[in-house]
């Protein structure tokens, strides 16, 4: 199949097989904008994906539809990383003999060739990171484009092609890029420029071991030339690790001594966050986030290292900081509920529902904290993280445990265990209830929110899905109100 480039896109007959998703969708949109001839299907389309593709007159099929395929007669399919074979859309695909390509691949050769790619990578912090420099490029007029895994209003689309020679940042996915390559998603990025903000173990389903995450971190680090630069965090072990042989130059950031930009927070309110970051014994900046927690304070340090390392102005940097806006899903205030202040979060992990609980409490101090929490990816659904999840799950006052998304195909030993961790979570003096398993639980939540927050508690929603569709229904509720500005 030819090589799809900036001048042999146009006119191209491009089928998104998976187009639902936020980076699909946005990749689609892009090259739809970009002159392609776009069209696409997937199992179920929502807004505001829905919404943006028919609104750029994109026609789409909401379900696996071998008849959309084949009348579209594209003259390559873009095949997601969830599409698997025996998908009814992917086999008629097969049996035409349409080519094939993977995102990662259209990615690299038409909007990331002749770019400075900037990548950033990790556990955690992936898609704040990358909004936060995105939006320092824009702000700064510097010619750059971006692909973020998530929406961020003030950028508007969530991918746009940089002109040849700009700069382009996107995140940098560790998961796997096709059903017919296995490899991570990053390692088709080619990074002149690598952030690394964490490596723990993720993604079960594909990952056997921390080791082999690890591992496809180190093939990552390998790609850097010598005259490029990682930005990696001096606070994160495995971080720290896969860079100690790096060719290319290493510059680490964080809050501990080890790092050669470090932060310090000064001052945190319900508000803002401020911090300043010395460059070793020398004072860099002072620096302000319409965000809380340590988390946030390391991933604008990266960003400002990223930033540094292009030559911006770090007075003009911390003016464009102090502006951002955090991605939707990222700590974002929904609605007033029952007296309770709504906070929607992507948190899935252990590690990053401990930081968000910490984030709230730092800007919500001397307030009860009830977690609603959905065990819904490939890895909090599985037992792999049982203990740690009632360590970090333990910082919240009540605990509302939602079922383990499709229990059903896991062996119960391997299966995150809701009755242990409820034990777990009581044991440690914090109230644990269980929704009851139901095609409708999420009415089931409702009604047990309904019955245990308080006036002036904050309600935590930790899921990477729909969480049995809550933050629609508690912010349409009569008892609702909109959040106040900040």
């Amino acid at each position: 199949m030819a090589v799809f480039t900036s001048s042999t896109l146009t006119g191209a007959r491009l089928y998104f097989l998976g187009i639902g998703g936020i980076a699909m969708g946005s990749v689609a949109l892009a090259c739809h904008h970009d002159g392609a001839i776009v069209s696409g299907c997937d199992s179920g389309i929502y807004p505001p994906m829905s919404t943006m593709l028919a609104q750029s007159g994109i026609s789409f099929a909401e379900q696996y539809s071998p008849e959309h395929i084949l009348a579209f007669q594209p003259d390559a399919i873009v095949v997601g990383n969830a599409i698997s074979r025996g998908n009814p859309a992917l086999e008629a695909a097969l049996d035409a003999h349409f080519p094939l390509i993977s995102m990662p691949e259209l990615l690299r050769w038409h909007f990331l060739q002749h770019r400075t790619r900037i990548v950033v990578s990790g556990t955690h912090g992936k898609t704040t990171t990358t909004s936060m420099i995105a939006w320092i490029l824009r702000s700064c007029g510097l010619p750059s484009g971006y692909l973020i895994g998530g929406a961020v209003e003030q950028l508007g689309a969530s991918c746009v092609r940089a002109p040849v020679g700009g700069l382009f940042v996107l995140e940098g996915d560790e998961y796997d890029t096709a059903f017919f390559d296995k490899r991570s998603k990053f390692l088709h990025t080619m990074p002149h420029v690598l952030v690394i903000t964490s490596i723990e173990y993720d993604h079960a389903d594909i990952f056997p071991t921390y080791a082999s995450v690890r591992a496809t971190f180190e093939q990552l680090v390998r790609l850097v030339p010598r005259n490029g630069l990682i930005v990696a965090a001096g606070d994160d072990p495995g971080a720290r690790s896969v860079v100690d042989r790096s060719i290319a130059p290493v510059l680490r950031y964080g809050m501990s001594d080890g790092s050669q930009l470090r932060a310090r927070i000064v001052e945190c309110n319900e508000e803002r966050t401020t911090f300043a970051v010395e460059e070793g014994t020398t004072h860099y900046g002072t620096f302000t986030l319409r965000m809380h927690g340590a988390h946030n304070v390391r991933n604008a340090t990266a960003a400002i290292a990223v930033a540094r390392h292009l030559g911006l102005d770090r007075i003009r940097i911390a003016e464009v900081l102090e502006a951002f806006v955090p991605p939707k899903r990222r700590f974002e205030i929904l609605c007033t509920w029952h007296g309770a202040t709504v906070v929607d979060d992507f948190a899935h992990h252990p590690t990053a529902i401990k930081a968000t609980l910490d984030a709230a409490r730092q800007r919500f101090p001397n307030r009860r904290m009830v977690v609603c929490f959905e065990p819904r990816s490939n890895t909090s659904v599985r037992s792999v993280f049982q203990r740690e999840f009632a360590d970090a799950l333990a910082n919240a006052d009540v605990v509302v445990l939602c079922p383990v998304y499709r229990a059903e195909r896991y062996a119960p030993t391997e299966r995150l265990d809701r009755e242990r961790l409820q034990r777990d979570l009581d044991a440690r003096g914090v109230p644990c209830i269980l929704v009851p398993d139901s095609s409708d639980w999420g009415d089931a939540a409702r009604a047990i929110l309904s019955d245990t927050v308080q006036n002036g508690d904050v309600l935590l929603l930790f899921s990477n899905g729909n969480i049995g569709g809550l933050r629609q229904s508690l912010c349409s509720d009569p008892q609702s109100s909109a959040p106040p500005q900040a």
